[in-house]
């Protein structure tokens, strides 16, 4: 009894050992690497984004936009006694918080003239 290997009953010439595909350069090696770091970074970000529950906003902090007014500082004024004028039920001291956070104030320093944004109560 003969044996007959695949070249023989396909025609084809006998290859012994395991075939090779596609052999990468350098530069395709490196291409190769460069397109899986983007792969596994979007699916970072992606996960991230779940992770978090929503994706992110720029510029948005999920606080519901804030109803300012503005107030011109009068000879005398206080940030106390504004917002006691601008939210009389509320505890001032909040409101000065609030007022100093609109307005980017390092102090309670203000000056006649000075134009105010304020919490509108509306």
């Amino acid at each position: 009894m003969a044996s007959y290997g695949a070249a023989a009953v396909w025609g084809g010439p006998m290859v012994e050992g395991p075939q090779h595909g596609v052999r990468l350069t350098r530069r395709g090696r490196l291409v190769r690497s460069l397109v899986l770091m983007v792969l596994v970074v979007a699916l970072a970000a992606v996960w991230m984004g779940r992770l978090t529950g929503e994706p992110a906003r720029a510029g948005t902090d999920g606080a519901p936009p804030v109803v300012t007014a503005s107030v011109v500082v009068q000879q005398g004024d206080s940030l106390w006694n504004i917002a006691q004028r601008v939210s009389p039920g509320a505890d001032p001291r909040e409101v000065v918080d609030r007022i100093r956070d609109l307005n980017g104030l390092r102090s309670n320093l203000i000056q006649p003239g000075q134009v105010l944004l304020v919490p509108s109560g509306r």
